[in-house]
């Protein structure tokens, strides 16, 4: 368990007690997002960041869509 940093605006938020796997995730995308979790963001970069986050997430919900649709069920 660990916790994530993030500095917004300089205020800095703490996530704590996460799993180890889930809080390499959320690193991964803030940084890959463009937020730095070793110095300040703006809250527009953290917004940019869950909107692209939230896109993914989306496009997810949609391709399990798709294959619920075409799994043939027997009769």
């Amino acid at each position: 368990m660990r916790e994530v940093t993030v500095s917004i605006n300089n205020v800095k938020y703490k996530a704590k007690k996460l799993d180890d796997s889930f809080a390499d995730f959320i690193e991964r995308n803030l940084r890959e997002s463009g937020v730095s979790l070793e110095s300040d963001n703006s809250a527009e970069r953290l917004f940019v960041a869950y909107l692209r986050l939230a896109g993914k997430f989306r496009s997810h919900e949609k391709e399990i869509e798709e294959i619920i649709e075409n799994i043939e069920f027997p009769s």
